[in-house]
């Protein structure tokens, strides 16, 4: 009897030696540091158009391990001991202007910094990303100029075109306008160029535009395909009584073997929306890849 009570007191004693060492480490949870990202911006040279950009998340790591996705402007926490904590950062986008998931932006460079962080401490940025220097640009179209590349027709009517305008735009002095009406409900148009396949075939090729519309207007690919010239939507664009930006993905349809050459082109039709007129304003097209 008294060695089944000694028993029994020693798994006492082991049990509370358990809870005592469990509340000793949850109450010594070493308090996090934080690299707090404010803002973000781009850089461009002068023949990378205006900086314009949609990056809504940075995909950040420390010492080569992923802490995670954040939604701009975030605080990441970090767990350090006061030693050099190095940062990869790369900058995040909605690719096709999904809202569920973030993608890096491949054709810009990452960012790599240094902090020296303890406890408790808050660390703000402001960060500037950059293009790739072996990003390389088939068009960037601001419609500053009197001119501009859309004006391949596709629709036959000369009357339903991209003009250039001071009435609004997202930066500099002018903008493109797409004025869409009964008597002229369609337009459908491309970039007057054609652009090689085989210059960025299977690799990261993106689309980039600014724009503000009160009609839906589709964006897609034209390409020839075994001498046939065939046009694929690749994206609806709602109306936005704001200007805003989209990174629309060309590299799947342009990793095909058979295309030839590629352009992008344009297309709204009122007629088929029931609307009597439409206004569609467009800046900062420009088409990237690697």
């Amino acid at each position: 009897m008294k060695k089944l009570r000694m028993i029994k007191y020693l798994y006492f004693l082991f049990i509370c030696l358990i809870f005592a060492n469990c509340t000793l480490t949850d109450s010594e949870q070493p308090l996090p540091a934080y690299l707090e990202i404010t803002d973000v911006n781009i850089a461009t040279n002068q023949f990378q158009g205006e900086p314009t950009h949609k990056i809504t998340d940075v995909w950040a790591y420390a010492d080569n391990q992923l802490l995670g996705v954040f939604e701009l402007p975030c605080k990441i926490p970090i767990l350090t001991n006061g030693e050099t904590t190095d940062f990869l950062i790369f900058p995040g986008f909605r690719n096709n202007g999904e809202r569920s998931r973030s993608f890096t932006y491949n054709v810009m460079d990452q960012l790599r910094f240094t902090e020296t962080l303890a406890a408790g401490d808050i660390i703000q940025k402001s960060l500037t990303f950059s293009y790739k220097d072996e990003a390389k640009f088939d068009f960037v179209e601001g419609f500053e100029g009197g001119s501009h590349i859309f004006t391949r027709e596709l629709d036959e009517n000369e009357n339903s075109r991209i003009i250039t305008t001071t009435e609004d735009k997202k930066s500099g002095t002018q903008s493109g306008k797409i004025s869409l009406t009964e008597e002229n409900p369609l337009i459908s148009v491309a970039s007057i160029f054609d652009y090689n396949r085989i210059d960025n075939a299977g690799l990261d090729s993106y689309f980039e535009m600014d724009y503000k519309n009160d009609v839906p207007f589709f964006v897609g690919a034209l390409y020839q395909q075994e001498g046939q010239l065939i046009s694929q939507p690749l994206i609806v664009l709602n109306p936005s009584d704001e200007w805003n930006k989209i990174y629309i993905d060309f590299t799947s349809i342009l990793s095909s073997p058979v295309i030839d050459n590629y352009s992008v082109y344009i297309t709204s039709d009122i007629a088929t929306l029931a609307e009597s007129s439409g206004t569609i304003y467009l800046d900062n097209l420009k088409f990237v890849h690697l």
